[in-house]
């Protein structure tokens, strides 16, 4: 993981930007309301997985995912590598009576503290672009499907969308860095490898936005 990412988003003021951010400006709401209706439906074709299941939300930032995450298991757990955006998190969803976790758990996504197929439903958004390197992308990639027991959905910023395209011909112009990308192949082989159904890779958008919805369904 990048350390400098890591650092800002493990302190206090790292961890109130990113939760003031999403309404800050009317770009970053606009963003909000449109992953969180795409959220919403790819989690309505999971469904309900009944009072017994358990999900992970992580990284759970300030808990902005919970509530929907919450309609699809008994109960769900709130995790992430920042201890003051848990903190967030905590104090957010205590004051809401829709999403209530069973725990919130501090941890990297790359060396999960949860056995294999722990977890009914695992939903990682917006965390495998911050990951510069690819051998740990592919890692984080591999411990979301070995903690998952049925349902895994997460993100990741696609090597061939358009956004990338564009981002990757400007940057012989304006030298910003490359983005931290995987293919879709990439993601299905991972699947295939850990014995996933790929449901669907869906776009959060296709001109404004690289980011993919990878999900997968672990095969009986």
């Amino acid at each position: 993981m990048d350390e400098s990412i890591l650092a800002r988003y493990n302190s206090v003021d790292g961890a109130k930007s990113y939760t003031r951010k999403w309404e800050k400006h009317w770009t970053e709401r606009l963003n909000n309301r449109t992953e969180q209706a795409l959220v919403k439906r790819i989690l309505e074709r999971v469904g309900d997985l009944g009072p017994n299941s358990v999900g992970l939300d992580l990284p759970c930032g300030y808990g902005r995912l919970a509530p929907l995450a919450s309609r699809n298991v008994g109960r769900l757990v709130e995790g992430d590598w920042s201890f003051h955006l848990l903190c967030e998190a905590r104090e957010f969803l205590g004051e809401t009576a829709v999403a209530r976790p069973l725990g919130f758990v501090r941890g990297t996504a790359l060396n999960l503290p949860f056995p294999d197929a722990t977890f009914d439903l695992v939903l990682s958004a917006r965390l495998c672009h911050h990951i510069s390197r690819e051998d740990e992308r592919l890692r984080y990639v591999h411990e979301m499907l070995r903690i998952g027991r049925g349902w895994v959905v997460f993100t990741y910023f696609d090597t061939y969308s358009l956004k990338n395209r564009l981002h990757s011909a400007r940057r012989r112009f304006n030298g910003k860095r490359e983005k931290w990308t995987l293919s879709n192949e990439q993601v299905r082989t991972a699947a295939d490898n850990m014995n996933y159904e790929v449901i669907d890779l869906v776009p959060l958008s296709r001109l404004f936005s690289g980011h993919r919805f990878a999900v997968l369904r672990r095969n009986p």
